[in-house]
């Protein structure tokens, strides 16, 4: 049976707290959902654990039974009902909200799941960032994460596509993959294969970044004596370094302060590393 088959049913309420059961294959992929990849063996598990007790968290829709119901959230469930062999799904239909609310909403849900890929997390960032208008600070709120978080993972679509390749594949990690960032191109690939040819540590990859070419120059020092937006200043930097920038100055007393933000020792040296700070051998 199929959406038109059914004209005559009465559509269920749009309420965001009303579940309903859906024929399965009324219900269609998001085509721009952030995620791109599912892992197989974890897909297998949640399709054995539906086929014994049922899916017990609702996926939510838009849409009716006359045209068909598109997934804002809920496609590894989806995805795992259907391998379990279930006709229906129960399912929140949110007619409510406009496509923008529900992009942002699709997106959410899967950046707040651990198992989203790295560049699938970055890429999802970055669509709320240009598809939605929204700043970084408003995608941390909404994801429940730090800024400096938000800021970090989408310094990784600065990675040449080979890195990105070797970070999905989990051969590099976010450590590595921070000290790249802010490297030319050809650097990056080189330093990358040879990290991983080597499987070096982040603080072996640092030492060969602080014994190559130095990387492109940062922004331009701001222009204090002729007012200019210190604000605009601390994004720069903050976009440039991948951390949190305070920036404070007193124009009579022609002095100021410079806070750079990090949350562990790692990235600490990372930070080091971009900075081209070189640590005096013992």
């Amino acid at each position: 049976m199929t959406p038109q088959d059914s004209l005559s049913e009465s559509p269920p309420p749009a309420d965001a707290s009303t579940v309903t059961r859906l024929p399965i294959e009324w219900i269609q992929r998001d085509p721009g959902q952030a995620r791109t990849s599912f892992d197989e063996a974890g897909l297998a598990e949640l399709a054995e654990s539906i086929a014994a007790s049922g899916v017990i968290q609702p996926v939510i829709v838009t849409g009716d039974a006359s045209t068909g119901y598109r997934l804002i959230a809920g496609e590894r469930r989806w995805r795992a009902a259907q391998r379990a062999g279930l006709a229906e799904l129960p399912a929140i239909v949110r007619n409510d909200l406009s496509p923008t609310a529900a992009g942002v909403i699709g997106l959410i849900e899967n950046l707040q799941r651990e198992s989203l890929g790295v560049m699938d997390t970055a890429n999802g960032l970055a669509r709320l960032a240009m598809d939605h208008a929204l700043t970084h600070e408003d995608i941390a709120e909404r994801i429940g994460k730090s800024r400096v978080y938000v800021t970090n993972y989408l310094r990784l679509r600065q990675l040449a596509p080979a890195v990105q390749d070797l970070l999905d594949a989990r051969q590099l990690s976010l450590g590595h993959a921070k000290v790249l960032a802010g490297l030319a191109t050809p650097q990056q690939t080189e330093l990358a294969r040879r990290a991983v040819a080597r499987r070096a540590s982040v603080r072996q990859l640092e030492q060969w970044v602080r014994h190559a070419e130095p990387a492109a120059a940062g922004p331009p020092a701001p222009d204090t004596d002729s007012g200019a937006d210190l604000g605009a200043m601390e994004r720069a930097l903050a976009e440039h370094l991948g951390n949190s920038v305070s920036i404070k100055f007193s124009p009579d007393a022609r002095k100021g302060e410079l806070r750079i933000a990090f949350h562990d020792l790692d990235e600490f040296d990372g930070l080091l590393a971009r900075l081209g700070y070189t640590p005096d051998a013992d």
